[in-house]
């Protein structure tokens, strides 16, 4: 999870206005989810948790449509197929992505 916050903040820097990824008609750019995991984990490591509790508030925070996502298990695998996305450019395999694509 470290590694891919990282990235996520080095693309963050270098290409903020990149799409990160895009969820039903919100698209998340880079800049905004590490300015946003930047924030939480401030927060999140003053009341020892971990940088993984701040990325997926991050993620909570910057897509609100997951929260409506039901059941809650439905919410977890999207959440899933996100960090699985976010990920993809690290050697991660993606699982089937639903609700996510590729943007050019």
């Amino acid at each position: 999870m470290n590694d891919l916050v990282h990235d996520i903040q080095d693309r963050g820097a270098i290409t903020p206005k990149l799409t990160a990824v895009r969820l039903g008609d919100k698209a998340l750019t880079y800049g905004e989810l590490a300015h946003r995991i930047d924030e939480y984990d401030h927060v999140c490591s003053a009341h020892g948790m971990s940088q993984a509790a701040a990325f997926y508030a991050a993620l909570m925070n910057c897509l609100p449509t997951l929260g409506e996502v039901q059941p809650l298990e439905a919410r977890m695998q999207v959440l899933g197929e996100v960090e699985a996305w976010l990920g993809r450019g690290r050697g991660a395999v993606a699982p089937a992505r639903t609700h996510l694509r590729a943007v050019s």
